[in-house]
């Protein structure tokens, strides 16, 4: 029993050394969320998400250079793993109203089970053939669409017009400074999320989904977009082509 509980020991200590300082900032910031979501406000707990996706993020943008390709295989794999079980999560509750419950579905339910594939699908496009020139067409397109629903809106003169118009001049800058434009459009997305949920009618909670997945979300794609171009630049090209199948006898 004792040698039992000195091998434990053991390999416990050794996990430890080997844990570097991503991995000790990624426990305090959960240890805090905790803390803050306990003590203060329960969206607090939102910072639980940050090391799910914070680790794979640096590792893609490059600012941590990982050549350990089973940490990256595993990334991945969860990453799909975790979309299509948000797929099946969907499709649960459209079956739970029609068939269990016997009701209808509304058109706006049917674009929230299309958008996740949707974004996969460019997502993959993008990152196929060329990052920035999708991250471009998202943020001029969303872009201009803000901006024209606030200005018929009769927002045109207030604030809430800056978001837009800040899109599509980061939008432009990103043809010479994809990374810099590519961290403002994320923190752009953000700051419109934060706004219309702030604004938004509480009696309208659909209406707020569908204006954050179909306006907010493509923008933080748009900035994930940029910051990925340059990691990305070579998929599809001829510094993969080796791994391409019969292109090797050319």
């Amino acid at each position: 029993m004792d040698s039992v509980k000195e091998t434990w020991k053991e390999q416990a200590m050794g996990r430890l050394r080997r844990m570097t300082a991503f991995h000790w900032t990624m426990a305090g910031i959960c240890l805090v969320a905790v803390i803050l979501g306990l003590a203060l406000h329960p969206a607090y707990l939102l910072l639980l998400v940050l090391p799910a996706f914070l680790g794979p993020l640096v590792r893609e943008i490059g600012f941590v250079k990982d050549q350990d390709e089973r940490v990256r295989f595993i990334s991945y794999r969860s990453s799909h793993i975790a979309f299509y079980l948000t797929l099946a999560v969907i499709a649960a509750i459209f079956i739970a109203r029609t068939i269990t419950a016997g009701r209808s579905i509304e058109p706006e339910w049917f674009i929230i089970l299309i958008t996740p594939v949707a974004y996969k699908f460019f997502a993959a496009l993008g990152l196929t053939y060329d990052t920035r020139t999708l991250a471009l067409a998202i943020g001029y397109v969303v872009g201009g669409i803000l901006a024209i629903y606030t200005a018929f809106s009769g927002y045109f003169f207030t604030p809430q017009i800056y978001i837009p118009l800040l899109i599509i001049l980061v939008t432009v800058v990103a043809h010479w400074l994809p990374k810099l434009s590519g961290g403002l459009l994320l923190l752009l997305g953000a700051g419109y999320l934060v706004m219309i949920t702030k604004n938004w009618d509480p009696d309208n909670p659909l209406g707020l989904i569908l204006s954050a997945l179909l306006l907010g979300v493509p923008v933080l794609l748009a900035g994930l977009l940029l910051l990925f171009h340059q990691r990305m630049a070579g998929v599809a090209s001829e510094d993969f082509i080796e791994e391409i199948p019969g292109e090797t006898e050319h």
